[in-house]
């Protein structure tokens, strides 16, 4: 949005119309002339020419004026420990914030009364609220108004980050050292920071002033639009600060209501790792890329118009051979995968690829793992184990880590997993329903939870192996 224009002074005033009258003034005397050659007929009629008058741009709004937009939407949180903020997504009292603004909550166990949360509206009055999902992983959570069945809420317009740019004007509301509704404003610093405080989404960075208390809070732009939740200030810096997207938080929202919406971010496409980018990619100045191998059909790739052979070389803005992944293709495709995994079903990933030595850019709409898919994924996450996908049953290929079973590494490679959670395994598929259980559980940030896997060994024999969820 640009600054208004300015109305026109009366000197451009005089001048459009001094050369309007000098116009006219010519096709008056051209009618004359024609006039006196054709003795007395009477002249054509002459029509004057139109006068542009310049459009006055709208006004663009203040931040007076978006910050009374959103006031209403916007709640201040304390819990026994904790102070933050949160915002309504929802007229029936559905509230976003950062997990740990509650985490006092959650973890809370034991025989007492859990403690309480407080909601603070702008004009005074406060409301209870009760945690309805926690995501350690996301650092989000849910939380619901305790009001009257029938009450509506103001809830925020939720906006579109895809469209945020560098240097654009926005304001975050929040709860600084108890100051309830406090605002600071500033501008866009950067976009799509990975890497920031464990975080797997990638953040926007903005300078404006984050303190203890802002965590949860909304961050709009002028047009009274969310468009991201404030999520971390770094210690270290003055005036640097991330929030969390909110199509990523959109993505979320869908991920805790539709059951499709629990599986992780999927492609529909393979990546081959082993294949060297072609030159006509090294001879436009990219350094590092990522071949794909083959596109699904159908899939969330094919319907962007990616194809069998395109090369990868940027993802977000980002190029590749900037990353610190660049110089070891496996070590590429790893974070990419993880990147993609880490995105919700329906959320939006801009990339750019080269083909026919021309680079092209597609945002793909991000579909959901299937069933099998999630298997594998959850096996990895959960419990540190590559499954087999040539194998019918879920069998152990190798540990990527040291959690879960992972931890013991070659004694459970080549094992067939028989139960989990004193249930029976009988496929991969109901490995992955299991599976998408305990990750419910990683994810809450409830603790370590222990549970028992038993495995069909190498050599033939069963066995129960314990493992801690983390």
């Amino acid at each position: 949005m640009g600054a208004p224009t300015s109305e026109p002074s009366a000197q451009t005033h005089r001048t459009g119309w001094l050369a309007a009258s000098a116009g006219l003034a010519g096709v008056l005397l051209g009618a004359v002339a024609v006039m006196l050659g054709q003795g007395h007929r009477p002249p054509p009629p002459v029509t004057p020419p139109a006068v542009v008058v310049p459009a006055v741009a709208p006004a663009a709004p203040s931040l007076a004026e978006a910050v009374a937009q959103t006031r209403g939407s916007v709640v201040s949180l304390r819990t026994p420990t904790r102070a933050g903020a949160g915002v309504i997504v929802d007229p029936a009292g559905w509230v976003v914030t950062n997990m740990h603004v509650v985490g006092d909550v959650v973890t809370a166990s034991g025989g007492g009364e859990v403690p309480a949360i407080r909601a603070r509206f702008a004009d005074g009055r406060e409301v209870a609220a009760v945690v309805v999902v926690a995501d350690r992983d996301e650092d989000l959570a849910v939380l619901r108004l305790v009001a009257a069945a029938d009450e509506r809420f103001e809830a925020a317009t939720l906006g579109d980050s895809s469209t945020l740019r560098v240097g654009e004007a926005v304001f975050a509301v929040g709860n600084p050292h108890g100051l309830s509704h406090s605002v600071s404003a500033g501008i866009i610093s950067a976009l799509d920071r990975g890497g920031v405080g464990g975080s797997t989404a990638p953040l926007v960075q903005l300078d404006a002033s984050i303190n203890v208390g802002n965590s949860g809070g909304p961050l709009f732009t002028l047009d009274a639009r969310l468009v991201g939740i404030v999520a971390a200030r770094d210690r270290a810096a003055e005036g640097i600060a991330f929030a969390l997207p909110v199509d990523h938080v959109r993505g979320f929202l869908h991920a805790i209501t539709d059951a499709s919406g629990r599986r992780s971010g999927a492609m529909g496409m393979q990546l081959g790792l082993d294949r060297v980018v072609p030159n006509e990619v090294t001879q436009m100045g990219y350094r590092a890329g990522l071949v794909v191998a083959e596109v699904q059909a159908e899939g969330a790739a094919a319907r962007a118009g990616l194809r069998d052979g395109d090369v990868l070389v940027e993802v977000r803005g980002a190029r590749l051979d900037t990353m610190s992944e660049a110089a070891d293709a496996p070590s590429l495709g790893r974070w990419f995968v993880e990147s993609v995994r880490a995105t919700f079903p329906g959320e939006r990933l801009e990339v750019a690829f080269v083909r026919d030595a021309q680079v092209e850019r597609v945002v793909v709409e991000m579909g959901a793992a299937s069933a099998r898919d999630q298997a594998f994924i959850d096996a990895e996450v959960v419990l540190g184990v590559r499954l087999d996908r040539s194998a019918a049953h879920p069998t152990i290929g190798a540990a990527v880590d040291s959690r879960g079973l992972g931890r013991y590494g070659e004694a459970v490679r080549g094992g067939v997993i028989l139960g989990l959670l004193g249930r029976d395994v009988e496929d991969i598929e109901a490995l992955g329903d299991l599976l998408g259980e305990l990750r419910a559980v990683v994810r809450s940030g409830r603790g370590d939870l222990i549970a028992w896997i038993r495995i069909r060994g190498s050599n033939g024999q069963n066995a129960v192996w314990p493992i801690t969820i983390e």
